[in-house]
């Protein structure tokens, strides 16, 4: 992976432009963006190049579609150590980068973002060098076509210290909560002690509307993921199997053209916001099941004619490859956003040949690219 990262990165050099201006007053410094002194029609161009370099004999590599560059970004989870409140360093774990807005942010939750700052004054921060302290993440999540805001706390110990701070920010939000996580891994998501205000923020895909909890996987750029959800529901069809399906957002967007849709997701919160979505926009025909894909794989039963696949970014256990050859669907779409892990799968699919591939700038001005590619079974 590291090699991978290297090489896109040393790729980047032929395409910076003398006198690019970036956008963020930050850049160089915070490790969020690295890209933002190349033009964006340059970007996508490098992210071609990248794409046909690492998919080389897999499929051909088409022009990456584009997205808003900047502002796009669902969701921001900024780091309170060592005095600093902002994002880590590029190329250090060590520092903070102290920042009090940032340009791939949408607008409310920038301006959020602004006023939280000044209230975090006087509220320990977490040293997660030596593993002492209070506040870990302040999280921000803005629903890109409601424009409802969420904010959430990661807290180490379970106490309260933030009421004077969620009371200068609650009517900016509409959704408040206090996360819990006190172990030493560095997390921005935990158990949820307390729900100040809704629990929860709604986004809406050609009317499909999903709630979305503090600790929900929700892709971060939904004009993207609209247009790549579009995309999979073109393609699936009869019985459907949805692996990694988080909150069932692919499911219940695609289960019109399914006969019957089935989501397999192992997080408990994922598969209750799952139903809960099916329930509010009354899909009666999708099923989610709480398990790990492997173990579901393994002891499924069930013909399925369209697999959907939603990885993440270290791709599928070769066993839960070799169990869906085995299950022998006529039909797999793949949403990935690790070209490499895709490769390595789609390797190992040696019985599906690529009928289609497109790349979709999910995440601009960074190295990530997403991408979707339908197999067909050969013979099929």
């Amino acid at each position: 992976m590291k090699k991978n990262k290297a090489r896109f990165l040393a790729l980047a050099e032929k395409y910076r432009d003398v006198g690019i201006a970036p956008a963020c007053e930050y850049f160089g410094r915070c490790g969020g963006c690295r890209f933002q002194d190349i033009a964006y029609d340059n970007q996508l161009l490098l992210k071609r190049e990248y794409l046909a370099e690492i998919l080389n004999g897999v499929c051909d590599v088409g022009a990456v579609r584009p997205s808003s560059p900047l502002h796009y970004r669902n969701r921001m989870d900024f780091v309170t150590a060592f005095g600093n409140i902002g994002l880590r360093k590029s190329g250090s774990h060590r520092h903070v980068v102290d920042i009090d807005s940032c340009a791939i942010m949408q607008q409310k939750s920038n301006d959020a973002f602004r006023a939280l700052r000044p209230l975090l004054a006087g509220i320990e921060d977490y040293n997660y060098l030596r593993h002492t302290g209070y506040l870990r993440y302040a999280v921000l999540r803005q629903a890109r076509f409601t424009g409802q805001v969420m904010v959430n706390f990661v807290i180490a110990e379970r106490e309260n210290r933030l009421r004077h701070v969620i009371s200068g920010i609650v009517d900016r939000a509409d959704s408040v909560s206090i996360l819990l996580s006190d172990g030493l891994a560095d997390l921005s998501f935990g158990e949820v002690i307390e729900d100040v205000k809704g629990g929860a923020i709604e986004e809406i895909f050609d009317g499909i509307r999903f709630a979305i909890a503090p600790n929900s996987f929700f892709q971060s750029n939904s004009e993207v993921a609209l247009e790549m959800y579009r995309r999979i529901r073109e393609e699936v069809s009869g019985n459907v199997l949805d692996l990694y399906s988080g909150v069932g957002s692919i499911s219940l967007f695609a289960a019109a053209r399914a006969d019957r849709m089935t989501g397999v997701e192992m997080l408990a919160e994922g598969v209750a916001m799952a139903n809960r979505n099916r329930e509010a926009n009354g899909i009666m025909n999708a099923d989610f099941i709480c398990a790990d894909v492997l173990d579901f794989v393994k002891h499924n039963e069930t013909r399925f004619d369209t697999v959907v696949l939603d990885p993440p970014r270290s791709g599928m256990n070769p066993r839960v490859v070799r169990y869906i050859r085995q299950m022998a669907p006529g039909k797999i779409v793949y949403m990935s956003c690790n070209p490499v892990t895709f490769r390595d799968d789609c390797a190992l699919l040696d019985e599906y040949a690529m009928q289609s591939f497109e790349a979709f700038d999910m995440f601009p001005q960074t190295p990530h690219i997403e991408t979707l590619a339908v197999l067909r079974r050969r013979g099929a």
